[in-house]
């Protein structure tokens, strides 16, 4: 018999989006489904449309836990939501999303695999949950990824691997092993997050990596992200998220590593409204302000083995600087790659792929650092349009040849890399780019150990 599968879907005011959700939930290839909805005081008809889908759970052969509370935000929802639980593994994707047919049972059965291992985590459509390796299609499905000295917790905490918790399924033994319940936090902040991955984080020696696409997060014009369009509204919401993170970690990690963790967070804060700046163009006249300030609070940390050079941080640019202190403080030493080298000694077309956030914060970086990209390609590039005096156009992936270089200026997408690995042109992504002027800028925060992640 298939294990119960206790799915916490909290919701508010999403009346438009919630039927897309159940439907996802009703394709499961999974039968022992336990779907807790926690409907968080709507008062836009969201909870008319959780009455007329519940006949339709019910009749799937679902369990159905209906909770209504009044309106306490999302990180009190989740919580009431983990006291329900009585499936043996536990899952919880946001209500305006929509999920993979096989969600559920392909993050199951990857951990019945390996009964020593609490966590799966799975790839979002078109984006990777890890963004720190090179393209390749010829890779194991599921990876098991250590957390060897706690990197992957300091990597979450640095913003270096996605985050949304509706990408896991986790054991329901850890809500109690990690006393989750006990040390929820319910009045700090609009955001669950950190409350589910830093414990994981903090206690688990392995996650699974399941590299399929099986969830699908859809970018609303009223989610966090989208709706904080002030420079006021992002630093508050920093702010409160960073607060919320270092009184979480006080619980999970031991007192003797909380101030470097602490620090870490803090410094991340800055790095976070740097990013955000990025993917809002009218805040572009606060970006040196947030950048500084990012470099005083990477100073002031004292975790540094020197201070920063002022001019290299000048001539390198912020993304670089950024790669360079994460992969110190991760002690993490990238895989040598040759990567300026074969950029620097292409004998044709050096491309970009992607004009999208990513090229917005990190070709202008490029650039200073002399790599100059004859064109930047992208699928809704029209006539005559440049990017930083840069000619965008559409791409053509049959015109590539072993003398061009790509670099993709995106957090991963599997249709591109398809179609670059057809053709025998050089292909890197922007972080192998970053690592390397990371360390050939900063040579002093180099990491010489022998890299022991999986």
């Amino acid at each position: 018999m298939q294990p119960k599968v206790s799915m916490i879907v909290s919701c508010y005011n999403k009346v438009n989006y919630i039927s897309g959700m159940l439907d996802s939930v009703l394709s499961q290839k999974w039968d022992n489904i336990e779907i807790i909805l926690v409907n968080d005081g709507s008062n836009d008809g969201t909870r008319d449309v959780i009455a007329q889908y519940e006949d339709k759970l019910i009749a799937r052969g679902y369990e159905v836990i209906i909770w209504d509370q009044e309106n306490q935000g999302v990180a009190a929802a989740v919580r009431n939501g983990l006291k329900l639980v009585t499936g043996e593994f536990v899952c919880m994707p946001d209500c305006d999303d929509l999920l993979h047919e096989e969600y559920v049972s392909a993050m199951v059965n990857a951990l019945r695999q390996f009964p020593h291992i609490n966590c799966v985590v799975c790839d979002v459509v078109k984006n990777r949950w890890d963004m720190g390796f090179s393209p390749k299609l010829n890779i194991p499905e599921i990876n098991v990824v250590s957390n060897y000295n706690r990197n992957l917790l300091k990597k979450y905490i640095l913003g270096k691997f996605l985050t949304n918790v509706a990408l896991i399924v986790f054991r329901a033994s850890i809500i109690t092993e990690l006393q989750l319940i006990e040390t929820f936090i319910t009045n700090q902040s609009n955001t669950q997050e950190p409350q589910i991955w830093l414990p994981i984080l903090a206690s688990e020696d392995f996650v699974l990596h399941l590299r399929r696409p099986l969830y699908s997060y859809i970018l609303r014009e009223d989610s966090i992200v989208t709706s904080q369009t002030s420079m006021e509204t992002i630093d508050k919401y920093a702010e409160s998220r960073c607060v919320l993170s270092q009184n979480t970690l006080k619980h999970c990690v031991e007192p003797s590593e909380l101030d470097f963790f602490c620090k870490i967070e803090a410094i991340y804060k800055d790095a976070f409204l740097v990013r955000r700046i990025n993917r809002n163009p009218h805040l572009e006249s606060y970006k040196d302000f947030y950048i500084n300030q990012f470099v005083q609070t990477v100073k002031a940390s004292g975790l540094l083995p020197c201070l920063l050079n002022e001019k290299r941080i000048e001539e390198a640019g912020y993304s670089t600087l950024f790669y360079a202190v994460s992969n110190y403080l991760t002690q993490y030493s990238p895989p040598k790659k040759d990567t300026l080298t074969i950029i620097r000694r292409t004998q044709s077309r050096l491309i970009a792929y992607g004009a999208g956030f990513v090229a917005k914060s990190t070709l202008e970086d490029f650039i200073k650092c002399n790599i100059v990209p004859d064109e930047v390609w992208d699928i809704k590039a029209q006539g005559y349009d440049q990017i930083l005096d840069i000619p965008l156009v559409i791409p053509d992936f049959g015109s590539l040849t072993r003398e061009d270089t790509v670099i993709i200026l995106m957090y991963g997408n599997l249709d591109v890399e398809r179609e670059l690995r057809k053709t025998e042109c050089n292909v890197f992504y922007f972080q192998d780019v970053l690592n390397d002027l990371g360390a050939e800028y900063f040579p002093e925060l180099i990491v010489n150990i022998n890299n022991k992640e999986v």
